[in-house]
Formats: C-alpha cells, sequence, structure tokens
C-alpha cells in the first residue's frame, strides 16, 4: 500500500502513531460503543432496546464529550501534519498545547467511568430500576483515552526533523582575517 503523495511515514515516530490510532480509535469508541447500561423498567424505551437503556461516550459524558472530540480530532491532525511537513515546527506546537489536555481528558474519563456514573441521566431517560452497569466500552474509552495522551507526551520527546528531510549539506562561511 503506498501512502499518498506528500505523506512521508518514516517522518512518524512511536508517539505520532499512538497518538493518531489512539485518537481514532477513541473516536470510534465515543460514538460506537456502549459504554453504560441499565436495566429499563415498563417503559417505552424497554420495548424498543429490548429492556435496557444504553448509552454511548457521547451521550454519558457530559461536557467531558466535547472536550474528547477536540483531543481527538487534534490527535489526528498532528499525526497528519508530521506526516506531511517537513519541519516538526507545527506539529509539536500543536502537541504542546494537546498533552495537558490529554492529561486533563484522561482523568475525567476515568472519574465519569469509576466514581460518578451516569445514574441519573440513565435512570430518567428509561425509567430504569437497576443500578448501572460498565460496558467494555467504557473501560476502552479509560485505556485510549490515557493512549493518546502517552502519545502525545511521546510525540512531544521525539520533536526532530527527519533523516530524509534534514538539509544535504550545510553551506559554511569561511572565517578569514579581514586586513
Amino acid at each position: 500500500m503506498q501512502a499518498p503523495r506528500g505523506i512521508r511515514l518514516t517522518r512518524l515516530g512511536v508517539g505520532e502513531w499512538i497518538l493518531g490510532f489512539g485518537s481514532v480509535l477513541l473516536l470510534a469508541d465515543l460514538f460506537g460503543l456502549s459504554w453504560f447500561r441499565a436495566r429499563a423498567g415498563l417503559h417505552a424505551t424497554a420495548l424498543i432496546t429490548g429492556g435496557y437503556v444504553r448509552a454511548d461516550g457521547w451521550q454519558s459524558l457530559g461536557a467531558t464529550g466535547p472536550l474528547a472530540l477536540i483531543v481527538c480530532l487534534a490527535g489526528i491532525a498532528v499525526w497528519w501534519l508530521a506526516a506531511t511537513r517537513r519541519s516538526p515546527a507545527m506539529p509539536v506546537a500543536i502537541t504542546i498545547l494537546l498533552t495537558p489536555v490529554a492529561l486533563i481528558l484522561a482523568a475525567l474519563t476515568a472519574i465519569r467511568v469509576f466514581l460518578a456514573q451516569p445514574t441519573v441521566r440513565l435512570l430518567r431517560a428509561g425509567g430504569a430500576s437497576g443500578a448501572v452497569q460498565l460496558r467494555p466500552g467504557a473501560y476502552l474509552g479509560v485505556a485510549l483515552s490515557l493512549a493518546v495522551f502517552a502519545g502525545a507526551y511521546l510525540a512531544l520527546r521525539r520533536d526532530n526533523v527527519a533523516p530524509e528531510d534534514a538539509p544535504a549539506e550545510v553551506e559554511l562561511v569561511p572565517l578569514t582575517a579581514r586586513s
């Protein structure tokens, strides 16, 4: 498989790969997988959903959901810019801003999943009568948000120019004594 024109995958380090894949997978997990579910009572939702009310990451993260979306898009942008730019200036500038925000996202996601589960919203929305259960998407969301932070940190640690983009020869200015 050949990369599109202008993209050089050799410019990417381990951090950029982790950041790029982690961002794409977290974005898919945020909208595609169930994070929480609760047993629905006698409610119309129970008939439609087969007895359970489910919530994906976007529905259950509340105000953290847009932050997760921004972090994922910024992580994909860092991957793209690192692969297409000869200079590391733009990807490094975004990564500097992204790293602390990704750490905050990882902490808020872990708090939401393990400490402050969205019981009120699920109970009100579906008339649920039981406790909220964690789904695999929630565990995956925490792991992927940690991976995005780790990828951003590792990408920040390697902020150099790829060997094929380095100047082949540096012009030297001779130092001669003036007469």
